[in-house]
């Protein structure tokens, strides 16, 4: 049910859009963020500038009782069923306890998988999350191998922190992003040019 309901919301509120990297480029409207003002991961206050600003646009966009659908994508199909489950198992960790029994829905794409579970914003643990995906490709842990996308159904945007570079947030609408724009207007990542003008058919916010 949860597979079909995805589908069905981004058919309807994000009809050309895929999810997958650059996000950013591919939906109607969007911001990019800068996660840290650091020069890279060896100095001391690197990571810790990017969990607290990745959490702050979080909790700012997503308020306690929406209603959301976390999409985790796999690197490659998931066919042995003991690594399914041993999968679905670790994405449950996100979630509060209260929610473990929750289904997690997953579907085998052509070239990967995908693992689906719908709660609302306090069923997750949202730090953890977070620091899991910005950890992925440095070998620090907590850590997580998938990609993450964030769907709000009620804000109508998808949330999506790509590495410990960035994220990215769009919708199909500008209104939905405003608040994030003024807040916090000094993380947005600057789009140079050249990118401006490949995507010049969409509202991009900077």
């Amino acid at each position: 049910m949860t597979t079909m309901r995805l589908q069905s919301y981004l058919t309807t509120m994000f009809p050309n859009v895929q999810m997958k990297r650059p996000l950013f480029y591919n939906a109607p409207a969007g911001i990019r963020f800068t996660l840290t003002n650091q020069k890279g991961v060896w100095e001391r206050e690197y990571m810790k500038n990017v969990y607290a600003r990745a959490y702050e646009i979080f909790e700012t966009l997503h308020e306690k009782n929406d209603e959301l659908l976390l999409v985790f994508k796999a690197n490659a199909a998931q066919d042995d069923l003991l690594l399914k489950k041993k999968k679905e198992t670790a994405i449950k960790k996100f979630i509060r306890s209260r929610l473990k029994k929750q289904e997690v829905q997953s579907v085998a794409l052509l070239n990967n998988a995908e693992y689906i579970i719908a709660c609302k914003t306090n069923d997750v643990k949202e730090k953890l999350l977070l620091q899991s995906i910005a950890n992925r490709d440095l070998h620090i842990h907590p850590a997580i191998e998938e990609e993450c996308y964030i769907v709000n159904l009620n804000k109508e945007t998808i949330f999506h922190l790509y590495d410990e570079r960035g994220l990215d947030i769009v919708s199909n609408n500008q209104s939905s992003l405003q608040l994030l724009q003024q807040k916090f207007h000094d993380w947005i990542l600057d789009i140079d040019a050249a990118c401006s003008k490949k995507v010049n058919k969409k509202t991009i916010i900077q």
